[in-house]
């Protein structure tokens, strides 16, 4: 699935996507981490929001849309737009980023593949702290 999150563009696998539900409804959770942008109910049950932004640390973006994900348990990450549903072609995994899988020109336009798992130790570790 690609998406883009601020100016930048990036893809999660679409085997981990669940749903892609609106921004509405949020609550937020008093001292929690600035990526935790709160709690949404869905389905019966409370799913913690991340602003993937924040934790790929990208400035500038304005949320709309929740990816629902299943990692562990079901979160969601809150992102700019969801653009379509596609296969990325081979990786070229010489990223310097730690939070991504690697990257692809796709259309003339660079693409991270999320590592999800990454990313979300990346919270737990601000949660530790």
């Amino acid at each position: 699935m690609h998406l883009r999150v601020g100016a930048e563009r990036y893809a999660l696998p679409v085997a981990d996507v669940r749903s892609i539900v609106d921004m509405e409804g949020l609550a937020p959770v008093l001292g929690m981490p600035r990526a935790v942008l709160g709690l949404r109910a869905l389905d019966g049950a409370l799913l913690p929001v991340l602003d993937l932004a924040r934790l790929l640390g990208i400035a500038g973006a304005t949320p709309t849309r929740i990816v629902v994900v299943e990692t562990a348990g079901t979160i969601g990450l809150a992102v700019d737009e969801v653009l379509d549903v596609a296969e990325l072609p081979g990786l070229d995994e010489g990223s310097t980023s730690e939070r991504l899988q690697g990257t692809v020109l796709l259309d003339g336009v660079l693409v991270g593949a999320i590592d999800l798992p990454a990313v979300l130790e990346s919270l737990e570790t601000e949660l530790a702290a």
